[in-house]
């Protein structure tokens, strides 16, 4: 279970009363210095009274992410150096968010994934201290940290490793170890209860769709917020079959739900005032004798009819159904859904920010300000009701697709055909940013855990 819920780091970070002797000094300077450093990250190795002194350069013009980037290098640096331990001074970081977020870079930057890496070397580990003066501010951290990387280890796992039915155990375990409640919905619970969408997509796989249910009951009363994710945990597109480079990275399709399970894991365990739901939206979409097919009309947990356009366009129809369920058994103070919608938004946006489509300007506003703040960048879609015209259905209530034009803008306008007009909502399209083929200064390859710090730094302050 340890190994499930917990990635081991090649760094270990621990505070201490005084400086260890005989350790490495580790040093921060930024803008102007007289030291041989032009850009971020780069570095001096120096001896000082007998002791190897490295002074990294933060970058000479700041942003929210310097101080996070910088912890990143120092730990790259860390892992590939390996000096038994070191001592980090924290003298010229003046701002606590800075230092918060150099903590936050060292703890990033020190993940892995090589669990299947038959000849993966033994690494050394690092043992790097702080002043005892920053423990509860590294204990605060790490837990959110850790849950990120819980987040990228889990998104990093093949469809032969997590599916459907597989998810469900491990939010089982996630649940019984940080106290929360977890109720699994089967194929035939879904059927039963009329989420045609969600059982549909699931349907030509060997491992049927579930839906996950974790509840935070937070420590005071009041309207939980409620946290839908899309967990596609391989998407070959169905009969719109994609072609077969555009597979490889569906493993992917699932980090939406993968960010839910992160945020409520470190909610838990720092304690959060607020309740909170997390509803994981889990299918397969693959290609069988039993797979839906387009021109089929799936009848909704809402009631609404949908024409299947495209079966490539399945994460909207799982969401669908997860969107109702929230608010047919929840009443949410906010509800936001985060998903790899579509391609169309890595074309706006790129690898930067994250498109968002929200029905409330003060819920975007909140939400957009912990982004700049953590870093976990955002972007206002336009929610017109004049783009609803691009998924009318002639045969249906509504259609699955709208066609190439404006793509990100209508996924988001299918979704909110499912959330009353009361209900503050957010849908995140994080196609973008979710994970990258490059490593960044705390992030390797692959996925980047988007959205646990965004959504926690917005919910401390509710």
């Amino acid at each position: 279970m340890n190994d499930i819920l917990n990635k081991k780091s090649t760094l270990g970070v621990k505070t201490v009363d005084q400086k260890p002797r005989n350790t490495t000094i580790l040093r921060i300077v930024s803008g102007d210095t007289d030291l041989p450093l032009k850009k971020a990250g780069d570095f001096v190795v120096e001896k000082s009274a007998g002791d190897m002194v490295v002074t990294f350069f933060a970058g000479e013009k700041l942003n929210a992410d310097s101080y996070r980037a910088i912890g990143g290098r120092i730990a790259g640096w860390l892992k590939t150096a390996a000096p038994e331990t070191a001592w980090l001074e924290l003298a010229d970081v003046a701002e606590d968010a800075e230092k918060a977020s150099l903590i936050e870079g060292l703890l990033l930057g020190s993940f892995e994934f090589d669990r299947y890496k038959k000849d993966a070397p033994e690494k050394k580990e690092s043992v790097l201290y702080l002043d005892q003066a920053y423990h509860l501010l590294l204990e605060e951290r790490r837990i959110v940290c850790d849950a990120v990387n819980m987040a990228r280890d889990w998104a990093h796992e093949p469809a032969s490793v997590i599916n459907p039915e597989t998810l469900a155990e491990r939010s089982q375990l996630l649940a019984h170890e940080y106290g929360l409640k977890c109720t699994v919905l089967d194929e035939q619970a879904l059927a039963e209860m009329g989420a045609g969408s969600i059982v549909a997509v699931g349907q030509g796989s060997q491992t049927p769709s579930r839906m996950i249910l974790l509840e935070y009951p937070g420590t005071k009363k009041a309207k939980p917020v409620v946290l839908v994710g899309k967990a596609i945990t391989f998407d070959s597109g169905g009969y719109s079959i994609k072609p077969a480079d555009s597979m490889v990275g569906m493993k992917y399709d699932k980090c939406g739900a993968m960010a839910v399970l992160g945020t409520l894991r470190a909610a838990a365990a720092l304690k959060y005032e607020t309740p909170i739901i997390g509803v994981i939206c889990a299918a397969e979409n693959m290609l069988s004798a039993q797979s839906y097919r387009p021109d089929d009309i799936l009848r909704s947990l809402s009631g609404l009819t949908i024409e299947v356009i495209s079966t490539d366009a399945e994460g909207r129809l799982v969401l669908a159904d997860g969107l109702t369920y929230a608010q047919q058994h929840y009443e949410p103070a906010a509800l936001i859904d985060l998903a790899t919608l579509t391609g169309g938004c890595v074309v706006a946006y790129g690898h930067v920010r994250a498109g968002v489509l929200s029905n409330d300007s003060d819920l975007f506003n909140a939400l957009f300000a912990s982004g700049e703040k953590t870093w976990e960048r955002i972007w206002r879609l336009p929610h017109d009701d004049d783009y609803a015209e691009l998924i009318k259905s002639t045969d249906a209530d509504i259609k699955n697709s709208g066609g190439r034009w404006g793509s990100p803008v209508t996924g988001g306008i299918f979704l909110k055909q499912f959330v009353k007009e009361d209900v503050p909502w957010a849908h995140f399209d994080i196609a973008g940013v979710a994970d990258s083929e490059k490593a960044s200064a705390y992030a390797v390859p692959g996925a980047t855990g988007f959205g646990v710090r965004l959504l926690l730094d917005w919910m401390k302050g509710l």
